[in-house]
């Protein structure tokens, strides 16, 4: 007999809200039980999020207060940075499993949460007991845990691209410059982020350091003096490139790099590794895996095997954010890691 499991999403009428909502439309065994938002409680899903209409039909936006009321089994939290720890405080106590796709509980240590957030962290016993909700990484930590958090966008992209080096020492030192679309900035527009300002643009906005740093040194166990991370705005709106400039430790040989990101990717059913031709492939770009959960990695050794590029590609709202809340969410379940999450990417957009 399939079990289906009953979700609250937060945040439903953001953009990462709303993608968790796309997802579970079709997923076989997680039912959406109430989609929230305090700004449009009482609204049709479908008023926010038009291309859900036919999936949701006649469901409403409820509050935070008759949130609460709902039975849920997996709650996601698609919530502003800062607002989550009193949610997840609540969800935990009534035995409920979270997914927080804020930046909350995704570090694990309090002091680097104040360093990177500028403020101290209101629960560090959530830290503690949340497990970094990245699957590839820590898929049989997440497996049955009651919380799990989400991962930057940003710093997705760059772990699944990097992990496979850094788990070797062979990144002695990396200059990183990743390339978002709109969406990563959320629904409500600022002066940065407003479409009249951002068009047509390719604006540095970080030159050096970013918050979603916090999550790589974290992940790939680095030394902040050995990375630095700029980001750049450019003219999509789905969609984060990473180009990774890396001093490897040693010399190597490209078919070594083959053989240790062959491995690495192995049985991860959502990493690729682009071909070495044609050209034009061998490096990665968003559109290859827009709407999907894919992360596609390439890369090009020097040829004093010493000097590397490493190039990753994801969608931001989905295997930055919603997909792989979603994936998580499934492992904590007891379900199949990619059920609902098998869609291909849409191409050309």
């Amino acid at each position: 007999m399939q079990m289906t499991f009953k979700a609250a999403v937060w945040g439903a009428s953001g953009m990462a809200g709303g993608e968790v909502l796309r997802i579970l439309a079709r997923h076989s065994n997680i039912r959406v039980e109430c989609a929230v938002s305090k700004s449009k409680n009482g609204q049709f899903i479908w008023q926010t999020h038009p291309h859900l209409r036919d999936e949701y039909g006649d469901l409403t936006f409820c509050d935070h207060d008759e949130a609460f009321l709902k039975e849920a089994d997996i709650v996601f939290l698609a919530v502003p940075h800062g607002t989550a720890v009193p949610v997840i405080e609540k969800y935990l106590e009534k035995g409920t499993k979270v997914v927080d796709l804020s930046a909350d509980v995704r570090l694990s240590s309090s002091g680097d949460y104040e360093k990177w957030y500028g403020s101290p962290h209101p629960n560090p016993d959530l830290l503690t007991r949340a497990v970094y909700g990245l699957p590839e990484l820590h898929g049989k930590e997440i497996e049955g845990v009651n919380l799990a958090s989400g991962v930057g966008c940003n710093a997705a992209c760059c772990i699944l691209g990097l992990f496979p080096l850094a788990r070797e020492g062979l990144i002695e030192e990396v200059r990183i410059e990743v390339r978002v679309g709109s969406s990563e900035a959320g629904a409500t527009p600022t002066v940065g982020s407003h479409h009249p300002y951002r068009s047509r643009t390719l604006r540095v906005y970080e030159p050096f350091r970013h918050r979603h740093l916090a999550e790589i040194l974290q992940e790939l166990s680095l030394e902040e003096d050995a990375v630095t991370m700029t980001m750049t705005a450019v003219e999509i709106v789905r969609g984060a490139q990473m180009l990774a400039h890396i001093r490897l430790s040693e010399k190597v040989r490209e078919g070594e790099i083959w053989k240790l990101y062959k491995n690495a990717y192995k049985d991860k059913p959502f990493l690729q590794l682009c071909p070495a031709k044609p050209a034009h492939l061998r490096l990665p770009e968003p559109k290859m895996v827009t709407g999907s959960n894919q992360a596609m990695t390439g890369f090009t050794l020097h040829e004093d095997g010493r000097r590397m590029l490493v190039v990753t590609a994801i969608d931001n709202l989905m295997k930055g954010a919603a997909g792989t809340a979603v994936q998580a969410s499934n492992l904590m379940l007891g379900l199949n890691e990619t059920e609902g999450l098998t869609m291909m990417p849409v191409y050309p957009v």
